[in-house]
């Protein structure tokens, strides 16, 4: 009697084990399909929650019509049914609307709803469990086949990734142990992402921002209003920039910039030549530290700057009451801006602040004032966003001028964008609203002790290289800008 007991206990254990397979299947396939669709930049952590959060509600969702059924097997393909409405429910929703669209979320939920309901009496009453055994099992083999297919797609990416990683490059070792020498002048690099020229912004914003050229000149910087850089892809400009020279193309895995950009050119010079290298704002993205704050995690965004989590969740049910954390963004934005006014981050000399600030960068977090808006937005085509948060950026530069220039009179100054403003998390307006020749043409502007130098029509690389030769006495030519032909769309 006991062992009968026990072969029908291992035999229910092994029924439901097998009936929930493709219920975990399916709730782990949308993350697992976004991490393998992004391999080169994605990080698995990424995507551990979501997908555990998923696995935990089919599960929930599996007990319950276990119980309602009274059986684990038709359970199965029940709360699958349910799981695959749940969590596409925005795919969903979007045909529908292509056939009647006066539908709207509550519409189509309480329609798929019944519609469900009502399938899954009938598989309940009618559909024999020999049936629905071979659904949950072809459920599963569908499911275990699609992510296995993303897996092999995604490996010849991986290799390449761990390759990069492996790799050990002498040129781009730097050393910060060198004794900072009192004769280095302090170097303040500010990039900020997406600040388009004067010229560019008359043309596409009708707004004149000569204002701040002319107070930067008069403050002793140098212009350069015809300045274009080699490509409008923040990753390859940054790091060609970061190695005094053009090393990287749009064609290239991030993963493989990102090895050039974290052991690069620049830092291991001036740390041979006695400077202290200090991160802030986006530091991380050039393996340094920010200095500017502790407690920022790293994640995988979008230009909207949304994560892999906001992307999975804005997907399901639950997609019009979610809205993506961008808190810790801004504040990595404003602390960043507040650090280069504090003269307290000055030091007398040797050393090199370099400050990457996502802004006016989407999302616009930021009115002209100085006010948020309530909800961030990647609202392109209704200009007021993108043109607001350009002020407020530019009133915070005057703001760290006037203080870098009072309190350290004998630094150099470097305030460059990548590119201009862009519009590419737009597919309607990327390479339509602007052209790319007027993308690519960054703010450039120079302070070098209050002297002169002539930038005018350098790109990013060949201002710095040229602003290296007259610091540090190096003997840096000029190099030819190579011409972007990436197709972008």
């Amino acid at each position: 009697m006991i062992t009968v007991e026990n072969e029908k206990s291992a035999t229910a254990r092994r029924t439901w084990f097998i009936s929930i397979l493709p219920v975990i299947f399916i709730c782990a396939y949308p993350p697992l399909f976004l991490y393998f669709q992004n391999a080169d930049e994605a990080k698995f952590s990424n995507i551990l929650m979501p997908m555990v959060s998923f696995i935990l509600a089919g599960i929930v969702l599996f007990v319950i019509f276990s119980i309602i059924a009274k059986s684990d097997v038709k359970s199965s393909v029940i709360s699958s049914l349910f799981i695959l409405f749940f969590l596409n429910h925005k795919l969903v929703e979007k045909l529908a609307q292509k056939v009647f669209p006066n539908l709207r979320y509550w519409h189509i939920m309480l329609i798929g709803v019944f519609v469900l309901v009502n399938l899954s009496w009938f598989i309940i009453k009618k559909v024999k469990d020999q049936y629905i055994k071979t659904i949950s099992f072809l459920l599963s083999i569908v499911f275990i086949f699609l992510i296995v297919l993303n897996a092999i797609f995604a490996i010849p990416t991986y290799v390449k990734k761990l390759s990069y990683n492996e790799k050990s490059n002498d040129k781009f070792t730097r050393d910060q142990t060198n004794t900072i020498k009192s004769d280095l002048p302090n170097i303040y690099y500010i990039v900020l992402d997406e600040y388009s020229s004067v010229e560019f912004m008359k043309k596409y914003y009708a707004y004149d921002n000569s204002k701040f050229t002319d107070y930067l000149e008069e403050s002793g910087f140098s212009i350069s209003h015809t300045s274009h850089n080699e490509s409008i892809m923040t990753s390859t400009v940054m790091t060609n920039i970061v190695n005094l020279d053009y090393v990287v193309d749009n064609t290239m895995l991030e993963s493989e910039k990102q090895i050039y950009r974290k052991n690069n050119a620049l830092f291991k010079l001036l740390s041979d030549k006695g400077y202290e290298i200090i991160g802030v704002g986006n530091a991380e993205f050039y393996g340094l530290e920010n200095a500017a704050a502790n407690e920022f995690g790293s994640s995988t965004t979008t230009v909207k700057g949304e994560t892999i989590s906001d992307l999975l969740y804005k997907q399901t049910i639950i997609w019009p009451f979610y809205s993506a954390s961008y808190t810790s963004k801004m504040k990595n934005i404003i602390s960043a801006l507040n650090y280069l006014k504090d003269a307290n981050n000055f030091p007398s000399c040797g050393r090199f602040t370099f400050c990457h600030v996502n802004c006016p960068h989407e999302p616009f977090f930021f009115k002209e004032n100085g006010g948020t808006y309530k909800n961030p937005t990647s609202d392109w085509e209704n200009s007021r966003y993108y043109l607001g948060q350009y002020i407020f950026t530019t009133n915070q530069v005057i703001e760290i001028v006037d203080s870098i220039t009072k309190n350290d009179p004998y630094s150099c100054i470097i305030i460059q964008s990548d590119h201009g403003a862009r519009a590419s998390s737009n597919s309607e307006l990327f390479m339509e609203k602007f052209t790319l020749e007027d993308m690519s043409n960054f703010f450039n502007a120079v302070y070098l002790k209050g002297k002169k130098l002539d930038i005018e029509g350098l790109s990013a690389v060949n201002t710095l290289r040229l602003v290296l030769n007259e610091i540090l006495d190096e003997d840096f030519q000029m190099v030819d800008v190579p011409v972007d032909t990436y197709k972008y769309k």
